[in-house]
Order: structure tokens, then C-alpha cells, then sequence
């Protein structure tokens, strides 16, 4: 019999069962299976649809500004998420339970994905967070000095310092330069113009110096037009450069009362852009390549449930 109306169809006439009504007048859900031999697209539409966007979602939350701007916008999605998880797991236990024909199967591949999709999307968009728009956010939130003569400022002058661009006689004096090993080797040089009373301004670099000779060579140490610092800004990195600094001190009697620390460059707003760059770059590769999978595994799901009927 067909599925269309015939010619004498009349709106007072009892209407045809398109395959969304049960045998009871109950509304059926679109992961049934009414017709066996076509296509169910509102089922598909849900599989491909609701994990993408759950991942779209919370990995834009966890990976871009708000996060750092606003961190309990952030857990509210992620709760918000977390609950759709929820009612669609509900939705599974309940069709498990009342048993009709292939409603359960879709329903909890539905369910597998929308978990792995949240999992995945906190996972990568914390790990895009902190791997490069923390270190932007925090420099950028930060104060841009130019000219510092570094024998003539102090580093609690500059506590709030993110980038400093240094007089063009200021380099590395590499005859000062220490290691601390700790596991890694932390490296340190003063920066200066020749003999100082005081060092302030280090350069820092991990596993760049052998530690027991003044060999640094950490970032563009070599580069003759580098007068410039990019702050450091992991605190669990900066109390091994401040025992290397110590022992500078002790190894050639100079001080360094309030040692800051910094990335030797050439431009530390490059370096810094790069950052920026590399969150929303992978913000945006994890949106499509997320998409991607979704729909092959939509397609995968579908041929193999099709042999299954």
C-alpha cells in the first residue's frame, strides 16, 4: 500500500501513520525502526547533531578568553552539558526497559558519543587553555616597558612587567650564566651593559646549559639585534631559576636582590601573538575534525545496525 494520500484525499479523513505514532496513539520516538528498509534521518540527524555541538560547545568554553575572563560561565556549560548527557541516558534506561524494537540501540550509541564528546571536549580545550591562551592572557594583562637600562632599574620597579625591551647595549653576559639541576637543568644569564652592582634582569631557558660551566644558550642567545624579554610566567618553573640565580651569587659574588625572569628575543609581541594563534588554530581544527569523526561514525553506526536487523 502506498504511503501517499490517493487522489480522493480529503482533510476529514483519518490521517495516514507516517511511522511517529505507536500501536496505542503514544508518539513514537525517531529511533524507531517502523520502516526497516529506509533510512531513519531524524535518528541520524541526532546521532550526528547533539555530540558535535556538545563538543563545540564546551571545547570553545574550555579553549578560548572566557575561560580566563570568566571561569564559572565555563563550569556552568559544562554542567549544563554534563545534565544533557543525563536525559539522554535516562531516555536509553527507559527504552531499554519498555523494550521496542530498535529504539534502545541508537539510543545508547547516542548516549556513547555524547559522553565521549564532553569527555574529549574538556580534555582537549583545557589542555589548548593552558598550552597557549594562558601564557597570551597573562603577558597580555601585563605592562609593555621600553628602553630599561638594566643597570639602572630595579626589579621590584618592574614587578608587573610582561615584555621588556632593553636599551640596545644591554646582552647576555654569558660569563655570569649558571645551571641548576633539578631532573631538568635550569638555566639563567644576566642581562646587563658590563659590570653592575646589581643583576635584577635574568634570562631564563630549560636544559640549554651543561650546569657546571657558563655555556648558556637559551633562546636567541645569539642574535645580535635581541634586546628584548618575554616574562616568564609558570610559578613551578620559577623557584629552580631563583635557586640558579642564588647560585650565580654565590659562584661569582654578585647579587641579584629581586631577580625577575625572561625568554630572551628579539620581539616578545611575536612570540606572544603565536600563542594567540595557536589556540584559535586549534580551536578551530578540533570543531571540524570533530564534525569528521562524528560522521563516520553516524555512517559506520548505520551500516552496522542495518546488518543487525
Amino acid at each position: 500500500m502506498s504511503g501517499y494520500p490517493s487522489d480522493g484525499y480529503s482533510y476529514g479523513a483519518a490521517q495516514p501513520n507516517y511511522g511517529f505514532e505507536g500501536k496505542n496513539g503514544m508518539t513514537k520516538s525517531p529511533f524507531g525502526r517502523s520502516q526497516r528498509r529506509s533510512i531513519n534521518l531524524p535518528a541520524l540527524a541526532l546521532c550526528l547533531v547533539v555530540p558535535w555541538l556538545i563538543f563545540a560547545s564546551v571545547y570553545s568554553l574550555c579553549s578560548l578568553t572566557i575561560h580566563y575572563q570568566n571561569p564559572e560561565f565555563v563550569l556552568c556549560g559544562e554542567v549544563a552539558a554534563g545534565a544533557v548527557v543525563l536525559v539522554i541516558a535516562y531516555s536509553a534506561l527507559q527504552n531499554l526497559r519498555s523494550g521496542e524494537d530498535g529504539q534502545s540501540t541508537w539510543y545508547f550509541f547516542l548516549l556513547l558519543c555524547c559522553g565521549a564528546n564532553l569527555a574529549l571536549a574538556i580534555v582537549l580545550g583545557n589542555m589548548n587553555y593552558r598550552t597557549n591562551m594562558v601564557p597570551f592572557m597573562d603577558v597580555n594583562n601585563m605592562n609593555d616597558y621600553d628602553m630599561v637600562n638594566p643597570a639602572e632599574s630595579k626589579g621590584n620597579q618592574l614587578m608587573d612587567a610582561g615584555r621588556i625591551h632593553f636599551v640596545p647595549e644591554s646582552k647576555l653576559d654569558i660569563t655570569h650564566s649558571m645551571g641548576f639541576r633539578n631532573m631538568d637543568t635550569y638555566c639563567v644569564a644576566p642581562i646587563s651593559i658590563g659590570e653592575q652592582d646589581n643583576y635584577d634582569f635574568w634570562a631564563v631557558g630549560l636544559n640549554c646549559c651543561s650546569g657546571h660551566v657558563a655555556d648558556f644558550h637559551c633562546g636567541e642567545f645569539n642574535n645580535p639585534t635581541a634586546h628584548a624579554g618575554l616574562r616568564l610566567m609558570r610559578d613551578d618553573l620559577r623557584s629552580y631559576f631563583r635557586l640558579a640565580v642564588q647560585q650565580a651569587e654565590a659562584a661569582y659574588n654578585i647579587r641579584a636582590n629581586h631577580p625577575i625572569f625572561f625568554y630572551w628575543m628579539q620581539d616578545p609581541s611575536t612570540e606572544i601573538s603565536a600563542y594567540e594563534s595557536a589556540a584559535y588554530t586549534n580551536w578551530m581544527v578540533g570543531i571540524f575534525v570533530a564534525f569528521g569523526v562524528q560522521l563516520l561514525l553516524v555512517v559506520v553506526a548505520t551500516v552496522a545496525f542495518a546488518k543487525l536487523c
